[in-house]
């Protein structure tokens, strides 16, 4: 068999398998071989690029679940936000797309755009505010292969208007969840926090006169999360509908979350880097404010937990590319949200593999085989296996380097891991059989990426 590629000396991590010490042939952008033997037994190199990743872990792909651009420019932020994406290890980058109007004036623009301008391969998940988009549900799935939709029990009201959101009540949530269940292979993605109670918490610390980022979190109090889980897992149950709860943030919701895995299949959840790295009481200060909030060490470590003993599905970034000075005003006026794609994989090679021995087999799962799987990408994406995309994250787990935001890409100008040293790097990032990232540098070509339909 003649190949286009072939990735040699490798330590396959292929989820719910194992570690398989092999070479990959890749032919036209997908997996065509695994080689387990001797350099004899593998095909000819003759006229086929030879990457040699001398005995280094190989995951799958990255997958970034959860994402926001397109707030100022499409084209310049899936230039930025893809390449930074890619140097942290990820290949397949899911955007949230929200819009008070139909879907249907928008993805052309952001498919042209992303075409264009991606250095990985890029999805979407729909927001749904309004009756106009259970309306256009089924045309969602059937025109543009989006099947995972989004649900805002927290951005009522004047809590939305800031960002663009219109928040659902219950009823629009029930209508949704019963819609979605009626799909094949959909699911309803959901933040969940009481923002009702929370408005009552928030009256009574700025009559306080508090205006810091721990007034912030104190504002949402842990419970506000956790009985959102509960309800939005309820009405999950109750309608059929698979519902990923976003961004965990609390020990209470994950409580929550373990005691709905016990009784309801479809209950998934994704958490992200910075609620098990950061509290309310980082001097980072309003720099730092994100949606949930920073929580304390406590929930942190309890996180953490979830992640080792298999409740936590996923891990995402929550990513939005800010800039400081737009987060410096009254921590109850500025943005929420920070970058953060390029450093979920750091994140959880040096505080979980290296520091707290996860398993790098769980790594997989977490950033990749568990989201393909959601989102009904799978076998496409998230395993090394014969057919499937030839995308690959190569890991050097000794190599030590800090973080600076200047050396990610980001259109962002800061990052909340700025300076911090992770051991534990992504080093070589390969979408369809093309190299994209090697040793930090972006070497791939703008526009490589492509939509994918689910």
């Amino acid at each position: 068999m003649s190949v286009d590629c072939l990735l040699k000396n490798a330590r396959l991590v292929v989820p719910r398998q194992g570690i398989v010490e092999a070479s990959v042939g890749i032919k036209d952008g997908v997996i065509a071989a695994i080689y387990r033997g001797s350099d004899a037994d593998m095909p000819s190199a003759q006229g086929a690029k030879v990457i040699d990743v001398g005995g280094r872990y190989v995951l799958p792909g990255g997958i970034e679940a959860h994402s926001h651009i397109g707030r100022r420019s499409w084209t310049d932020e899936f230039r930025r936000e893809t390449g930074a994406a890619a140097k942290g290890g990820i290949t397949t980058f899911f955007n949230f797309l929200g819009r008070t109007d139909s879907y249907g004036n928008h993805f052309d623009q952001i498919d042209k755009a992303g075409q264009e301008c991606s250095y990985v391969d890029f999805a979407l998940h729909f927001g749904i505010m309004s009756n106009v988009h259970l309306t256009e549900m089924e045309e969602y799935v059937a025109k543009y292969g989006v099947r995972s939709f989004k649900f805002y029990m927290a951005y009522k009201g004047e809590e939305g208007k800031t960002i663009g959101v219109e928040g659902c009540d219950d009823g629009l949530l029930f209508d949704g969840f019963a819609q979605i269940a009626a799909l094949d292979k959909g699911v309803a993605c959901v933040h969940a926090e009481n923002i009702e109670v929370a408005w009552r918490f928030k009256d009574r610390l700025v009559a306080q006169g508090r205006d810091d980022l721990a007034a912030y979190s104190e504002s949402r109090p842990n419970f506000c999360e956790a009985e959102n889980v509960h309800r939005a897992y309820y009405f999950g149950q109750v309608t059929g509908c698979p519902v990923y709860v976003v961004h965990l943030s609390t020990r209470e919701g994950l409580d929550a979350v373990r005691e709905w895995k016990q009784k309801f299949a479809a209950a998934y959840v994704e958490t992200c880097p910075h609620y098990l790295t950061h509290t309310m009481d980082t001097p980072l200060g309003k720099i730092a404010k994100v949606n949930p909030p920073l929580r304390t060490e406590a929930d942190n470590e309890a996180l953490w937990g979830g992640l080792l003993d298999g409740t936590i599905d996923t891990v995402a970034s929550d990513h939005v590319a800010a800039m400081k000075q737009t987060k410096l005003g009254s921590i109850w006026e500025t943005p929420p949200g920070f970058q953060g794609t390029s450093t979920i994989l750091p994140v959880l090679l040096s505080e979980g593999v290296n520091k707290r021995g996860l398993s790098i087999q769980r790594v997989a799962e977490l950033t990749s085989y568990n989201a393909a799987r959601i989102f009904n990408l799978y076998p496409r994406k998230g395993t090394i296996q014969v057919g499937s995309d030839a995308d690959f994250t190569v890991i050097d787990l000794n190599l030590e380097k800090a973080v600076r935001a200047e050396e990610i890409g980001s259109f962002s100008d800061y990052t909340v891991y700025e300076g911090q040293v992770f051991k534990g790097w992504p080093v070589l990032t390969m979408v369809r059989g093309e190299v994209v990232m090697q040793d930090g540098q972006i070497v791939g070509r703008e526009g490589h990426g492509r939509y994918l339909h689910r």
